[in-house]
């Protein structure tokens, strides 16, 4: 029925590689009119900080959903005084950040939490990105993986400092209060009637030379100068991004050729869909299909055989492929729909 399948399957024999990963800056404008460069188009979490006690704040940056999980401390022009991950290699979910002295010594400690994606996990660090006072310990049930919303605060007015944190599960929400070492202070469950999706910017108060200000930041910024739809794969470490006039929509983890048999780099507009395509040759499912330079390369769900069997996500982020492009479940699919035959695909390193 399809032409690429004697020919595309070739490109999918597996063979790990290591991957390696860049950094860029993006420029958000506020509502005053400066510019504030941060390491991400996207704001998932941003908080003042002011670590040094001289009445300037520093702005302390958690990773958005698609990269690697890390932790930035940033000065207010923008330049990166520390950074450090804050779960391993493989947590691309994003990190919700929090501050506070929470042990009494006059410098605020970091708190960190994932934004989906991972278990529930509360860490605790320094300003070099060292754990402190505890190992981290868990909020909720260890197979939750939805956001977790963190915060430091006082249950009462005399109180000590605690880690708050909200998980979401339907319709309802849980708050709960745990000390610094882990232990539960008090929980329960509330109903979830606010739609945080309709928040565009964020309000910070900031202070600078000891004086407070007010930012209103948006939330996203332009990635890249283009009008209409896009999707970049970059093989240097492994994602695959997907833009709209200029915004990226969101990354994955992606797979594509390993050295010798290199996804071509290039511009190629994607020229054939398939739900699911199925290769003759080699009796392979192929979920969610999209064919760029001709029927050799295209942008597919990870593949499986007739008797269910299916390649490991464990491959995703690395170089395994013979040019393909593999994507995880539920991102194959969200691609598919998104894109139309003629949307350009622009392969970097």
């Amino acid at each position: 029925m399809y032409l690429i399948y004697g020919l595309w399957i070739l490109t999918c024999v597996i063979l790990p590689t290591p991957a390696r990963a860049g950094q860029q800056t993006y420029a958000f404008t506020t509502d005053n009119g400066t510019t504030l460069l941060l390491p991400y188009d996207t704001i998932q979490s941003i908080i003042p900080i002011d670590l040094g006690g001289d009445g300037t704040s520093e702005l302390l940056l958690g990773s958005p959903p698609g990269f690697v999980g890390m932790v930035y401390l940033i000065r207010l022009d923008g330049s990166i005084i520390n950074s450090w991950k804050a779960y391993d290699d493989g947590f691309t979910g994003g990190v919700n950040v929090a501050a506070g002295d929470l042990d009494g010594d006059g410098t605020p400690e970091i708190i960190t939490a994932p934004a989906g994606g991972g278990g529930p996990h509360v860490r605790i660090f320094d300003g070099y990105g060292k754990p402190k006072i505890s190992l981290g310990f868990f909020v909720g049930d260890q197979s939750y993986r939805g956001d977790v919303a963190i915060a430091v605060q006082r249950m009462d007015a005399t109180g000590p400092l605690v880690i708050t944190a909200i998980t979401t599960t339907n319709s309802a929400k849980t708050f709960s209060a745990f000390s610094a070492h882990g232990k539960e202070i008090k929980s329960y469950a509330f109903a979830d009637t606010q739609n945080e999706s309709s928040i565009e910017q964020v309000s910070l108060t900031i202070q600078k030379n000891q004086q407070n200000k007010t930012l209103n930041i948006p939330k996203i910024t332009k990635s890249i100068e283009r009008d209409g739809k896009a999707i970049i794969i970059d093989t240097s470490d492994q994602s695959l991004s997907y833009y709209e006039n200029g915004y990226r929509l969101a990354t994955f983890k992606t797979s594509t050729g390993k050295p010798g048999y290199a996804t071509p780099l290039g511009e190629y507009p994607i020229n054939n869909k398939s739900k699911l395509a199925y290769s003759k040759t080699y009796g392979l499912y192929m979920p969610y299909w999209m064919s760029f330079i001709g029927g050799l390369y295209g942008i597919h769900e990870l593949p499986y055989w007739p008797n269910g069997y299916r390649e490991g996500e464990d491959h995703l982020g690395i170089a395994v492929s013979h040019g393909c492009v593999r994507l995880g479940f539920g991102s194959a699919q969200t691609l598919f729909e998104w894109a139309e035959v003629g949307t350009p695909v622009i392969i970097q390193q």
